[in-house]
């Protein structure tokens, strides 16, 4: 039998080479880009950013300010109808505190007080028409805007922040202080999902700039909310 040449078997090695290559290579999508699983955060954001309705001046500032917030691009797919991966909210809480729901959920008027504040703000109308507690108390002073955001949110959000004033209002003095950090960031989480709802409802134009808009307003109280909740 004859044997092969070597150069036929340097052609062999090249084109095994060449299919090993193309099967490590990442295909790209169909524009021809990365993928966006591949992507950054920052990357990620920055796309969103150059969307026609995103153009205004607050929704730019506010994808400055969060130019790399998880959150931020979590909010964006869901303004666009793109599929995200982020945990649920109690999971969330729980890796940001080191409390499961399970340990953190309460009983009788604490855990009523638990369910209105991280429910919608139809279930807080319907509670507090009729609550199943006495002494509770419902009050609420609105919306404020961001610190140095001229949003125009604060009449659309008011829904959503009547929900987290109860929570605010109620639950530090109903719950033990060492879960206050996990009650604290559920409620605040419930504010964002509830401003996300009152989003959608918009026009699907207004949907990107009101999705921006309620990330803002959620960091905002999550990073000062400490400051308000105590006894």
């Amino acid at each position: 039998m004859q044997r092969p040449t070597l150069a036929l078997l340097m052609i062999g090695t090249l084109a095994l080479a060449s299919c090993g290559q193309q099967a490590t290579t990442p295909a790209p999508d169909q524009t021809g880009s990365t993928p966006a699983a591949e992507k950054s955060v920052a990357e990620q954001i920055s796309e969103f950013a150059k969307r026609p309705e995103l153009q205004d001046a607050d929704s730019q500032a506010i994808l400055r300010d969060h130019a790399n917030d998880p959150i931020m691009l979590d909010s964006l797919k869901r303004a666009y109808g793109q599929e995200t991966s982020t945990p649920n909210d109690a999971a969330l809480a729980a890796q940001e505190t080191g409390f499961n729901q399970m340990d953190a959920l309460a009983t009788g008027k604490a855990g009523y007080a638990q369910s209105v504040a991280w429910g919608s703000y139809a279930h807080y109308r319907s509670e507090k028409a009729s609550p199943n507690y006495s002494g509770l108390n419902w009050s609420s002073d609105g919306c404020s805007a961001p610190k140095g955001m001229g949003l125009g949110y604060n009449d659309d959000f008011r829904p959503a922040c009547d929900v987290h004033d109860f929570g605010y209002r109620n639950l530090p003095h109903l719950i033990s202080i060492p879960y206050w950090p996990y009650n604290r960031l559920r409620t605040d989480m419930a504010f964002l999902r509830n401003m996300q709802t009152i989003c959608a409802a918009k026009a699907w134009y207004k949907e990107p700039p009101c999705y921006a808009a309620a990330t803002a307003y959620y960091t905002a109280v999550k990073n000062f909310g400490a400051l308000k909740w105590h006894r």
